[in-house]
């Protein structure tokens, strides 16, 4: 099947590890060429090597997501932007409503929701030449079925969905198609840091704390299984495709049928 991705060029933000590393990977496999985004120069550029490796051109974008002038300065270097996938966001300081500070809410709201509307901004003029243009955002079931934990990054999350919409709405009649992803936990990427954490609060080996969590999202899913991150990067190299050319404003569950209305 022919997606019509060979040669374009994408941007995915936080793709030096987890489900944005995975992203990239999936999008080179059918010719895209990557600009690989992080804060840690050593990981930039070790994914950069990984991705030349299949054969598509990859660059390197070490920049703090945080810092506006950073984001801005580096649009003014590039040229061509076809498919922008807004995926770094992270629980900095997890905790309950009362645990959490301003200062926690507002890096949250920085690193999660921010970055998204200035990629975006600055994304915008590039991907209005493109013939082919995308907006992906990587928001998380959460956004719309909050737990009993991390309210700050529910609600950057929920508000990912809210201005993925709006682009949509803004933007369609000029051919830029945005959609977003919410996935539910998956089997990696965040999984080995909340691991070590579970295993040292609760005393458990590694193995032990594995086979529990494995058992706890099993559980919640229809499918009685966890997802991969190749599950994530599946839905983006389609709604990047040619074949998604109807589909905008939308938000796609990847969860196994853990969220459950309708």
């Amino acid at each position: 099947m022919n997606l019509g991705l060979n040669n374009r060029i994408a941007l995915v933000t936080g793709s030096t590890h987890g489900v944005g590393k995975s992203i990239a990977i999936a999008l080179a496999k059918e010719g895209v060429n990557i600009i690989i985004n992080g804060r840690n120069e050593g990981e930039v550029r070790k994914t950069v090597k990984e991705i030349g490796n299949l054969g598509v051109s990859a660059f390197e974008c070490c920049i703090d997501d945080r810092n506006p002038n950073a984001i801005k300065d580096f649009f003014s270097e590039i040229g061509q932007l076809d498919i922008l996938v807004n995926n770094v966001g992270n629980i900095e300081k997890p905790g309950d409503f009362l645990d959490l500070t301003d200062e926690d809410w507002l890096s949250s709201h920085e690193l999660t929701f921010m970055s998204m509307v200035r990629f975006a901004r600055e994304a915008l003029p590039l991907l209005l030449k493109s013939n082919q243009p995308r907006i992906i955002n990587i928001s998380s079931i959460p956004a719309h079925q909050p737990g009993f934990y991390n309210p700050h990054y529910s609600a950057d999350k929920a508000a990912m969905l809210n201005l993925g919409k709006y682009l949509a709405n803004s933007f369609g009649k000029k051919g830029i198609l945005v959609n977003t992803i919410c996935p539910s936990t998956l089997h990696g990427g965040g999984w080995v840091k909340n691991k070590l954490r579970r295993a040292d609060k609760d005393r458990v080996s590694l193995e032990e704390m594995e086979e529990i969590m494995i058992k706890e999202e099993a559980a919640k899913s229809p499918l009685g299984k966890v997802g991969e991150l190749e599950d994530v990067a599946n839905l983006v190299v389609y709604l990047a495709s040619c074949n998604a050319k109807y589909l905008t404003g939308h938000c796609y569950n990847v969860d196994g049928g853990v969220t459950r209305s309708i």
